[in-house]
């Protein structure tokens, strides 16, 4: 009778710990809802065009354990009931067993869902207080998130500035929603314990009407920042820099990840705080990416945002493959999977990533890069602040 109560407890720990339905389809499924129009659209296309083709060089080399990948991409229209309506067909209909978000913002709006329904999510990037994972068991970060990218800015403008007689002076440009602007406070104040000196923010909201004369530019000009950091998608900081490039500013001007890509390769000198390796960068997994790109398409052009989305899609077969597929594919033991990334190496295309059970943030660290010719330049090695 004892041995029967023991047998019959390990069951129901057994169950407690992994009952989310094991999924037996021929392909594993994983969803992606990415942008295809509005601010975030010409980088989201192209991480659209990155995934489905690491996509496809993975099945073309055997899937995950023989099991196809197939990835079920989606437009994210940044509207609630559309985005939620395309979550409710994944989970429901399709029923798979990975969801990516390119936005942030999706996550924190479907995070109720997301938690409801058990479904382990990888986003590009998640704001700061989704960190805690009490509160976001089922959340992954493929990048550091927007706190610490400025952090490690800060960091960069702390140590490495040519300023020895006084503090370097320091301002944020950035878009008023709250994606754009939550991490600012937090930021300030990391900086001023480095001995930065913070002026007033510029909150850019219509740069349709951003003028060099313009009143919303007052901020800077008055305050003249050594750096200035923004945070704003790559379009909207390439018509922002060409706007400041038309005063008497002498700034130097530090990017978010979001702001820093190909768009901004006419504005040399301009330093981008990036985790993820320009496209054709001289990295081991770069090798692959070119020879896809020769195979299947050599007269097209690509981004740091295409690798931004072929990286995303081997770091979730990584995690399929980690999943004891030979138990059967459930979304629970790809939660868990995720879990036992420790120093996981993606080629050098991302930073190592580590997550553990209290935190989902892939790494705190980032390079620094540089326009220069025209071109993605690296111009530091990792910097790190620290978990």
């Amino acid at each position: 009778m004892k041995k029967f109560s023991l047998l019959l407890i390990s069951f129901l720990l057994f169950l407690a710990i992994d009952s989310s339905p094991v999924f037996s389809q021929d392909s594993l499924k994983v969803g992606a809802l990415v942008p295809f129009t509005g601010r975030g659209g010409d980088s989201g296309r192209e991480c659209a065009r990155g995934l489905l083709d690491a996509g496809k060089w993975i099945n073309q080399r055997g899937g995950i354990f023989g099991k196809k990948l197939e990835i079920i991409l989606m437009d994210d229209t940044f509207q609630p009931a559309e985005f939620v309506a395309a979550f409710r067909k994944l989970n429901e209909a399709d029923r798979i067993l990975l969801l990516y978000l390119y936005s942030g913002g999706t996550g924190l709006a479907l995070l109720p869902h997301i938690n409801l329904h058990r479904i382990p999510t990888l986003t590009s990037s998640f704001p700061g207080l989704l960190a805690d994972t009490s509160k976001t068991p089922y959340l992954f970060s493929l990048t550091p998130t927007p706190l610490d990218l400025a952090k490690i800015a800060m960091k960069f403008i702390s140590e490495k500035s040519d300023i020895k007689m006084r503090n370097p002076k320091v301002a944020f440009v950035a878009f008023p929603d709250p994606p754009g602007k939550d991490f600012l406070d937090e930021a300030k104040s990391y900086a001023k314990k480095l001995g930065l000196e913070i002026g007033p923010d510029t909150l850019i909201s219509d740069l349709s009407s951003l003028k060099a004369s313009s009143p919303i530019l007052a901020p800077l000009k008055s305050y003249h920042p050594d750096f200035a950091y923004i945070n704003l998608t790559s379009k909207e900081a390439s018509t922002f820099l060409r706007e400041a490039q038309e005063t008497d500013l002498k700034t130097r001007w530090i990017c978010s990840m979001r702001a820093f890509d190909e768009n901004l390769s006419a504005f040399d000198g301009v330093l981008g705080v990036q985790p993820i390796s320009p496209f054709g960068e001289d990295v081991p997994g770069m090798a692959e990416i070119k020879e896809a790109h020769q195979k299947w398409h050599p007269y097209d052009s690509h981004t740091l945002s295409y690798v931004e989305g072929w990286v995303t899609a081997k770091v979730m077969a990584e995690a399929l493959g980690r999943s004891l597929p030979e138990q059967g594919f459930s979304r629970e033991r790809v939660k868990m999977a995720f879990e036992t990334f420790t120093n996981f190496v993606v080629g050098g295309l991302l930073p190592p990533l580590t997550f553990t059970g209290k935190d989902h943030r892939p790494s705190t660290e980032s390079r620094i890069f540089i326009i220069k010719d025209g071109k993605l330049v690296r111009h530091t090695g990792f910097i790190s602040v620290g978990r």
